[in-house]
């Protein structure tokens, strides 16, 4: 009976786990150039595919490396203007019976000014040059010998990291530490839907639970980056009175994000971490349970000519 479930003939979830690596790097290389030109939907799956590549390492126990950190904040800048600019149309939204349709389009002019209009080509290279570097790194990891109870672990280990960032973010209630907290829900949510895609565990509920706080916790940081500018530089917004208003419905959203935030976050870590894991566990499929889980290869690696390496 082999420990791990076969996902494919003669690969077990470590391995299939390092081809998603490998896969996510492909398809983070394959959106580059996308995202140089101009579309905004290539720059947030590249992000993406970075946060993912990021929080792989730490459930296959292999070092973290800074690239992927990095990256990341290359492209915060322009991540940050543009959520900016949603983050205001969903205020507007939310208070949609107060707030006229012309109320505030000042400030929305002037968060749609400073979203950039492409990205510097020099920082596409430089994604491009690493991102196939990095390739090379996770076609190299170490986890043939990894036993399952070493997977559980590392997930268990991101589940009590998000639960003690909750404990802290709800007892400061700091900008800083809910986004702390922000970004170990995210590690965990990857996490999770790592083990649901190699079929290790039945984790829908928890994971659309994590996708949900995710997004309330992701709305209360752009909203904070709007509050941000308009204490620093009202002068770009508008008269001191126009701005002050606004920032009234900055608070008053912020609070409600807050408040839901917490419910969702107690539902989902209200148990502690080592209980959780055996509770999980009892989802897990049989180990001799075989699975077919995505293709049957690995997407070909790219030629240099199209930015890849072999594996």
């Amino acid at each position: 009976m082999n420990e791990f479930l076969d996902v494919e003939a003669g690969e077990r979830a470590p391995q299939r786990l390092r081809r998603k690596g490998l896969d996510l790097a492909d398809q983070a290389i394959g959106r580059l150039d996308p995202m140089a030109a101009g579309d905004q939907k290539a720059l947030h799956d590249v992000r993406r595919r970075l946060k993912e590549m990021r929080a792989l390492p730490a459930l296959l126990g292999q070092p973290e490396n800074d690239f992927f950190r990095d990256a990341g904040a290359m492209l915060a800048e322009h991540r940050d203007a543009k959520a900016a600019v949603e983050a205001f149309d969903r205020l507007r939204e939310s208070y949609a019976a107060e707030w006229t349709p012309r109320q505030f389009l000042k400030i929305r002019r002037a968060l749609a000014a400073r979203v950039p209009s492409h990205i510097d080509q020099a920082v596409v290279e430089r994604l491009r040059e690493g991102l196939l570097v990095e390739r090379g790194q996770i076609a190299a990891w170490t986890v043939d010998e990894m036993t399952r109870d070493e997977l559980w672990s590392a997930l268990a280990k991101s589940y009590k990291r998000s639960r003690r960032g909750m404990r802290a973010a709800l007892q400061e209630k700091t900008p800083e530490r809910l986004h702390e907290w922000r970004k170990r829900v995210k590690v965990h949510w990857y996490h999770a839907q790592f083990f649901a895609d190699v079929g290790l565990a039945k984790l829908e509920p928890h994971t659309d639970l994590l996708r949900k706080l995710s997004r309330k916790l992701g709305d209360h940081h752009d909203l904070v980056i709007i509050d941000e500018l308009c204490r620093t530089a009202p002068e770009l917004f508008g008269r001191p009175r126009y701005v002050k208003l606004f920032r009234q419905f900055i608070a008053r959203r912020l609070s409600e994000l807050e408040v839901d935030a917490e419910s969702i976050g107690r539902n989902i870590f209200a148990t502690k971490a080592r209980n959780w894991e055996v509770r999980i566990r009892l989802t897990a499929w049989p180990p001799d349970v075989r699975l077919r889980m995505g293709p049957r290869k690995s997407p070909p690696p790219r030629s240099s000519s199209s930015s890849a390496v072999t594996a």
